[in-house]
């Protein structure tokens, strides 16, 4: 089957979730198409139900990042690849109490946290899914993001990958931190983190229209050999005086140096290609068309793809951001589940 065939054997074999972003994100003409009463199916689906849900005001910290279903960030990524963003009455109502959090939270700094970045951190996961999902718009959203591209491109533009201290030079490290290089604090000395994290490929994409050039140079910082060689994870930062704690979340990519990986690397694969595509450099890249060539020995011959289970993992409790949400509700004991999920995946890596 060629492209247009795998399309329509997308619309008419798969649920809700396929359905409606085959549709809405990969058909020529969306005018062939009840949007709307596909919208409605979409909605009506115990995922949608239950996702929605997790998504409830909740104020403490804990909710919004962390490896549970009820955080923010799983909750709102998994309602993005189920296609449900800015447009949809319930998602606009629910969005609402975390752009008022994001608003909160920047107001109330105080010179008390000025040098611990994990304020920060909780600010841009909000602000670059609230992006994601359509409200880029809305303000203090607009702002921030503005302020974080500008951010991370006045450090990346000279390349320096020089981002680690000594920590000889600084008292009251534990030694649970051994094993952690310790950031420069130069990198985050008004609380405010110049190195790009995974989530900031979020914003990107809902930003990239208007900052094309600085932003490919961030993803070219990024595809960087020396970036690439950081720990996964960062490091520790300084959260006050003598408190240090880790603070990870670097856009490591899976295959960069091959794929002889474990399974939570290749649960990543897919994923880490999504958050880089809408990027021309990153498309470009060597990284990006050695991901491509690999996942096609998936390839059947009819066409269609089929992917190891654990290449689109979908695990409860787990983050989005690592690839634990890749499930388009099919049934995978189904003849075609994982197929159809496989199939989907494909056609959005290879679309123009």
């Amino acid at each position: 089957m060629k492209r247009n065939e795998l399309i329509d054997w997308l619309f008419d074999n798969g649920e809700a979730i396929i359905r409606y972003r085959t549709a809405t994100e990969l058909a020529d003409d969306k005018s062939e198409y009840n949007i709307s009463s596909l919208r409605t199916d979409l909605m009506k689906t115990p995922k949608a139900h239950y996702w929605m849900k997790c998504l409830k005001d909740k104020r403490r910290l804990n909710y919004i990042h962390g490896s549970y279903d009820y955080c923010f960030e799983n909750a709102m990524g998994k309602l993005i690849f189920m296609g449900i963003k800015a447009g949809f009455n319930k998602l606009e109502d629910s969005s609402k109490s975390y752009v008022k959090w994001l608003k909160e939270s920047i107001e109330t700094e105080s010179e008390e946290f000025i040098e611990n970045p994990i304020d920060f951190f909780y600010e841009n996961l909000i602000a670059s899914f609230l992006s994601a999902s359509g409200f880029k718009d809305i303000e203090p959203v607009n702002t921030f993001i503005r302020e974080r591209i500008e951010m991370i491109y006045d450090f990346t533009k000279d390349n320096n990958f020089s981002i680690f201290a000594d920590k000889a030079n600084y008292k009251g490290i534990s030694s649970a931190f051994d094993d952690h290089p310790l950031i420069d604090p130069e990198l985050y000395i008004d609380g405010k983190f110049k190195l790009p994290w995974v989530h900031d490929l979020l914003a990107f994409s809902a930003f990239y229209n208007e900052f094309p050039d600085k932003i490919d140079h961030i993803i070219s910082y990024i595809l960087n050999e020396k970036y690439q060689k950081f720990p996964e994870g960062y490091g520790i930062v300084m959260a006050g005086v003598k408190r240090y704690t880790v603070l990870g979340w670097n856009v490591w990519l899976p295959g960069y140096s091959g794929f002889d990986i474990d399974e939570f690397h290749k649960q990543n694969i897919i994923p880490r290609m999504i958050l880089m595509k809408p990027f021309k450099v990153a498309r470009e890249s060597k990284w990006y068309k050695g991901c491509l060539k690999h996942l096609e020995q998936f390839k059947q011959k009819d066409g269609t793809y089929l992917f190891p289970k654990e290449y689109l993992k979908e695990k409860n409790n787990s983050y989005f951001i690592t690839g634990s949400h890749m499930g388009l509700g099919e049934n995978r004991r189904s003849k075609d589940g994982l197929a159809l999920e496989s199939t989907f995946w494909m056609l959005k890596l290879l679309e123009k």
